[in-house]
């Protein structure tokens, strides 16, 4: 009996040694895993006048002070941010190891959010780029400027990639954090960190810019400047439509000219329009369905925000469109898109409140319910 209860103590006493000692390994590992990442991390602070601004800078003029984070791309200084951080701002400085460094803006890549700036020396550590195209199911850590602490880390899990190509984490993360790093548990960097979805300072999930696309992204910013991209001013939302609509015959709006022949399936509802855009001035309303990019079938609002942003400001594009069950086409000039307020993220998804419901809105959905059923029935007629 006492060799039994020996063998358990010492059975037990082990078990929870071992425990302890993997945790305490484990703790040393990440110590020391974030502290040499966190040399490759930097604070960016950028600031401008304006003209009702609240903080005082020197001579009493009134500034806009922005702070995000940074990540050290290679030794001859130049620096991952995000883009709104540093755009169209007077004064930019790099802040490391309790040292103000003033840093240039080389390029702005509009179309994934990311930008360069050059600090024209060498600053901590470049960091390593992972090869990795997926990221699914992995540990991450998201590494950036946390309330004033420049390398502050969170643990999450990479929730892959986005029909967009960024990819989508867990980390909570803050405003300040953008612009900083997503590792993964080998100290690569998995993507620089360019948004969140959430609200106010706060993201439930972060984006970030996949590693394997930044040195295509800095080649171009560093020999051409900033690379533009395009903007229709819609907000969209993805509907299916159910039985196929077929489109024959269109009504054409001015400018259009092309027939439509085929049954639509799925389309993309437009949810507002932004006022003098150049949606608003091709007539383009809430409850539209998009169905069609320059005649190609149209899946999806990922997939017109991607075609959208590829395509070069002052380019002309059709837009094939369903109003009241009646399909349309329409020219428009494609504009440039303009970065949003730093800080801001997306919006989570909401159902609409009732207050977000007019008696007009209803009455529209009424009647194009009843189109709908009076072509429905035409088509159970000709099949009898």
């Amino acid at each position: 009996m006492i060799a039994a209860e020996a063998f358990w103590a010492v059975f037990f006493s082990s078990t929870v040694f071992a425990a302890d000692s993997s945790l305490s390994l484990l703790e040393h590992g990440l110590n020391e895993l974030i502290y040499r990442l966190s040399r490759s991390v930097v604070t960016v602070e950028s600031s401008k006048p304006i003209p009702d601004g609240t903080v005082q800078g020197q001579g009493g003029e009134s500034v806009c002070r922005l702070v995000s984070s940074g990540i050290v791309y290679d030794l001859a200084g130049h620096i991952l941010v995000s883009a709104p951080a540093v755009a169209g701002q007077d004064q930019i400085a790099v802040h490391f190891d309790d040292e103000a460094i003033p840093a240039e803006l080389r390029g702005v890549d509009y179309q994934t959010g990311l930008a360069v700036i050059d600090v024209n020396q060498r600053i901590g550590d470049p960091v390593t780029f992972s090869a990795e195209h997926g990221c699914a199911g992995q540990m991450v850590i998201a590494l950036g400027n946390v309330y004033g602490v420049r390398a502050s880390p969170s643990l999450g899990f990479c929730a892959g990639a986005r029909p967009d190509g960024s990819l989508q984490f867990s980390a909570p993360i803050t405003s300040e954090t953008v612009g900083g790093g997503l590792f993964n548990l080998s100290g690569n960097l998995m993507g620089v960190i360019v948004g969140g979805i959430g609200s106010d300072r706060w993201a439930k999930a972060g984006l970030a810019v996949p590693a394997h696309e930044i040195p295509r992204i800095v080649r171009y910013l560093l020999s051409h400047g900033d690379h533009l991209a395009g903007y229709i001013g819609v907000t969209t939302t993805d509907i299916v439509i159910s039985p196929g609509l077929e489109l024959t015959s269109p009504n054409l709006l001015i400018h259009a000219t092309v027939p439509v022949d085929r049954v639509i399936v799925k389309a993309v509802m437009v949810a507002s329009v932004v006022p003098f855009s150049p949606a608003a001035r091709a007539g383009l309303r809430k409850g539209d369905l998009l169905y069609s990019v320059n005649n190609t079938t149209l899946g999806s609002s990922l997939e017109l925000r991607n075609k959208v942003r590829q395509t070069s400001p002052g380019t002309v594009i059709e837009l094939g469109f369903i109003r009241h069950n009646t399909p349309y086409r329409a020219r428009l000039e494609v504009g440039q898109l303009r970065l949003t307020a730093p800080g801001e993220f997306f919006a989570e998804p909401s159902s609409p409140s009732q207050g977000d419901i007019s008696i007009d809105s209803l009455l529209d959905e009424i009647k194009v319910l009843k189109r709908a059923i009076f072509y429905l029935e035409r088509r159970l007629k000709a099949l009898k």
